[in-house]
């Protein structure tokens, strides 16, 4: 057994991960997130009250409090609160907000099944990714793609969807990258 640490330490293996650099080494996703990463991101974690009271100042929390209304699948989950929240979101120009928010009225979940309203949402998002794109949001650009690709609220077009996917891939948007090659 020492015989191959020896060699690993003689080839640079392992030896190299002690020298690291502060940050080099990826987060222990398994760990518990300290108070820090819990009050930056009440939603990612479920803290529903924590999260609704970002929604105040934040427009990707009312987003994600409408997700956790809408997905919870259990005691909170209600698509009419969650259309509350998603609407907040869409009318402070997130995108994410406005899609979420058109799927529902497309479905007719916990608000009234209205298509064309739908329709009016989608291009709402697509104005608001768009927008968010130019800025340099990389998420704007995969969904600007999405919406694009699909034909949702805009015609359909596969050559601008694409461009938009590699912006978001460029960006650092891995979900883009390879989106969708013809």
């Amino acid at each position: 057994m020492r015989a191959w640490a020896a060699v690993v330490v003689l080839l640079g293996g392992c030896a190299q991960l002690g020298n690291a650099p502060k940050g080099g080494l990826p987060a222990d996703v398994h760990a518990r997130p300290d108070a820090n990463e819990l009050a930056e991101h009440p939603c990612r974690y479920g803290d529903t009250a924590a999260c609704v009271a970002k929604c105040e100042r934040d427009a990707q929390a009312c987003n994600a409090t409408g997700v956790l209304f809408e997905f919870d699948g259990g005691e909170r989950s209600d698509p009419q609160v969650a259309s509350g929240f998603y609407r907040r979101a869409c009318d402070a120009n997130y995108g994410p907000g406005c899609n979420n928010l058109a799927w529902l009225y497309l479905r007719g979940h916990g608000v009234p099944r209205d298509p064309p309203h739908a329709m009016v949402l989608f291009m709402a998002a697509f104005d608001a990714a768009r927008l968010a794109c130019g800025r340099g949001d990389a998420s704007g650009c995969l969904l600007a793609g999405e919406l694009l690709y699909d034909g949702r609220g805009v015609p359909e077009d596969e050559g601008q969807a694409l461009a938009f996917f590699k912006r978001a891939c460029d960006g650092g948007e891995t979900r883009a990258c390879g989106a969708r090659e013809p």
